[in-house]
């Protein structure tokens, strides 16, 4: 610091920038503390089990206390858009998957099953949920799922997937917290 003719203390010019720049690295610093979790996309590790049919009911669990007992009842391929304003964009269809997920904790499971849902593609790509509705199967509350101990909702999440491209696997897992996920795969 320095006084200008005024009497008044002013700062060196430039120190404002560093100033700004040394909070952001100590919250960047400090957003990487492993003594609590992170919300975030996070990489999860995939059930070992070995592939599973579309039918078999799988546990889905995270660091927060989540364990979720999880059903890929089926997959909708092609599906219809729910009304005249769903429709894929040009060059892709709607693909829906159909799922029972039930809360197998003690504690009240809130999450979104469109963030938590994804599918590969036979090429290896992946695909996150779109959010328009097809006919015949609802995606929960907007996807939003807020479940009591032992209680269960079955909806479908959907997506949309380039024309003549094949869904080879479903995979359901926590987004925010890391844990186990698991993977259907399809014949």
């Amino acid at each position: 610091m320095r006084r200008s003719a005024s009497g008044r203390s002013t700062t060196a010019p430039g120190t404002s920038a560093v100033i700004i720049v040394t909070g952001l690295a100590l919250t960047v610093l400090a957003g990487c503390s492993s003594s609590q979790a992170q919300p975030g996309k996070t990489q999860q590790a995939f059930a070992s089990s070995g592939p599973s049919p579309v039918g078999a009911t799988l546990s889905v669990s995270d660091s927060s206390g989540t364990k979720l007992d999880v059903t890929v009842k089926k997959v909708i391929d092609p599906a219809s858009g729910a009304n005249k304003y769903s429709k894929p964009a040009s060059g892709k269809h709607f693909v829906g998957v159909q799922l029972r997920v039930k809360n197998a904790a003690t504690t009240t499971y809130q999450n979104n099953a469109n963030n938590e849902t994804t599918i590969v593609l036979s090429n290896g790509k992946t695909r996150d949920a779109d959010y328009n509705p097809i006919a015949g199967c609802g995606n929960f509350d907007n996807g939003q799922l807020k479940l009591a101990s032992g209680k269960s909702s079955t909806g479908c999440v959907t997506f949309q997937v380039p024309n003549g491209a094949r869904v080879s696997a479903v995979r359901y897992g926590n987004t925010v917290f890391p844990g186990t996920a698991v993977e259907w795969r399809l014949p």
